[in-house]
């Protein structure tokens, strides 16, 4: 029986390279050509079985205050809360709708949280894996997704944290493998996907426009140049599919909040006061440059520079100009997303990371090959090198992490393992369906406390730094404290809580006079340096002895 010719399509699917007809390594005759097909998935196995030890240990991790706001608001919208009335912060509500999934799901806590992180990440890394295997081939889907998996969980990266960028990537990549899939089968319905994914990432946060830019133009030359049709016609319903799918998310949210009256709270804190509030930055972000890109690479350095050679390698490894460019144009737009957010601070860094993991695995591929027999030998002492390095040189934070130790490294003076205890003693004082007061920006006592804030300010950033926008807010937030007048509240005094200048604000000196004129001091937690910080309470204040300035207090009502 005659064998069937293979399709366009299946051509199209196939591995993406040209490289069969110049060099094939046979796994099956050579032994570096059997060290190429095995030690990829023994280098995965070691990147999933650690990475998935140090997650299960970081599960309970105290949340810093970006985590505890998006599962506080999460959680209370959830509960019939509207956002940017009840709650305000500058995220799109996508971010808190998921929160408010994890911590309704998994719990009210850190480790609700994480688990979610978890999660995200394991969607993250399939999704990845089965898109670079149809871009490219088994080898550089397993040994990139190996990078990714160390990457993502890197402590300088924040990784142990579940911020917007960790759980919007497992959409991104969902909708970047839908889209091949639907390039390659010309299916209009995965297109469809695709672009609903992608548009769901955007309402988790905002950055992520860039990845349907990259799909969206990437679409004509795939179709005119490398992926045409055989009747020569131009299926442009694609492109509409995957234009309607990556508006349908944001246009449900523009018309709920439309027909809810709260379009101008919407356009205001999730696009007006964000913008503004970055133009106060008094860093110039060459500055925060220079600060942030060494503490994202000190401990993954070497991967870093071998991505800088796969940019250029990717061209040179026999790959197919779609194939090439699609992976290109992620790694560049993934990069892109970090330059265009408000700074460079440490997790915008993760939308960055599949590039990097992809074009670090396209360079030992391009090794591999170049250098023949020897090449399989190198290829895979460098890789291991690669992932062994971070994890020899983060050790403490893989195999026995101190969240204490972990939270003062990463944060610096921030007390958010003291706050979080503060929260759960406060839990057992306060009456359920009361509320809390909080001086400063520390939502985490809330969520450990389980119990509602006295004001919708949860940050103190943006009642601060505006000197148009902030008076009002200022006036609004000290007449919830002063209606509200809960029995208990809670002040860290720490500028990294507030902003510089904080206290010399005639808001801020309003609310001290009624402070002191209706509460007393019930407890305070006092930083400790490489320790976890000391709480004292109640009786045994008159005795203690004060031994450095970074404070927080908790006040009861007389």
């Amino acid at each position: 029986m005659a064998r069937p010719s293979r399709t366009k399509k299946d051509n199209f699917h196939k591995s993406g390279s040209t490289q069969g007809k110049k060099k094939k390594l046979s796994p099956s005759t050579s032994s570096p050509s059997a060290l190429m097909k095995w030690w990829p998935l023994f280098l995965l196995g070691i990147s999933v079985i650690v990475v998935l030890q140090a997650r299960l240990r970081l599960l309970a991790i105290p949340m810093e205050r970006d985590e505890a706001g998006f599962a506080y608001i999460g959680h209370w919208l959830l509960k019939g809360e509207s956002l940017y009335v009840d709650m305000v912060d500058n995220k799109l509500p996508g971010l808190y709708i998921l929160y408010g999934f994890f911590t309704t799901i998994f719990g009210y806590n850190a480790t609700g949280v994480h688990i979610g992180l978890l999660i995200a990440n394991a969607v993250s890394a399939v999704c990845f894996y089965m898109l670079m295997r149809d871009l490219f081939n088994r080898f550089i889907a397993v040994t990139s997704t190996a990078f990714l998996l160390i990457l993502l969980a890197d402590p300088n990266v924040l990784g142990f944290a579940a911020h917007a960028t960790q759980l919007l990537l497992p959409f991104v990549m969902g909708g970047f493998y839908m889209f091949w899939q639907g390039i390659r089968t010309e299916r209009k319905s995965l297109l469809l996907i695709s672009g609903l994914l992608l548009g769901l990432a955007f309402i988790i946060k905002q950055q992520s426009v860039v990845f349907g830019l990259v799909v969206a133009l990437l679409w004509w030359p795939l179709r005119i140049l490398w992926n045409k049709k055989e009747n020569g016609r131009l299926p442009i319903v694609e492109w509409l599919m995957l234009g309607i799918g990556g508006l349908m998310p944001v246009t449900a949210v523009v018309v709920y909040f439309k027909m809810t009256g709260r379009l101008d709270e919407l356009l205001f804190w999730s696009v007006k006061q964000p913008s503004r509030m970055t133009a106060t930055f008094t860093q110039s972000r060459w500055e925060l440059f220079q600060h942030f890109v060494p503490l994202v690479t000190r401990a993954v350095v070497a991967l870093w520079i071998s991505a800088c050679a796969g940019l250029v390698l990717i061209f040179m490894s026999g790959f197919k100009k779609g194939n090439v460019w699609f992976a290109f144009l992620m790694a560049v737009f993934g990069l892109a997303s970090v330059v265009i957010g408000a700074a460079f601070y440490q997790h915008y860094f993760i939308l960055a990371l599949p590039g990097v993991a992809l074009l670090a695995a396209i360079a030992l591929y391009w090794i591999s090959n170049k250098l023949g027999n020897s090449g399989a030998t190198v290829c895979c002492l460098v890789g291991s090198i690669l992932v062994l390095w971070p994890l020899v040189r983060e050790r403490k934070y893989f195999f026995s992490p101190d969240y204490n130790k972990i939270h003062q490294q990463m944060y610096s003076f921030n007390m958010f393992p003291e706050l979080e205890r503060i929260g759960k003693e406060l839990a057992r004082r306060v009456p359920e369906g009361s509320r809390i007061g909080v001086m400063g920006s520390e939502p985490e006592v809330l969520v450990a406390a389980d119990r509602e804030s006295c004001s919708k300010h949860l940050f103190m950033y943006p009642i601060l730094s505006d000197p148009v926008l902030s008076p009002p807010m200022q006036d609004e937030y000290l007449h919830d404290m002063e209606s509200c007048l809960p029995d208990y509240i809670v002040y860290n005094g720490g500028i990294l809580s507030w902003t510089s200048g904080y206290d010399k604000l005639q808001m801020f000196e309003n609310l001290m006079k009624w402070i002191n004129d209706n509460y007393t001091t019930l407890g305070l937690a006092e930083f400790r340096k490489d320790m976890p910080g000391e709480l004292v309470w109640d009786g045994e204040l008159s005795t203690y002895q004060s031994q450095n300035e970074l404070k927080v207090y908790v006040f009861k009502k007389k």
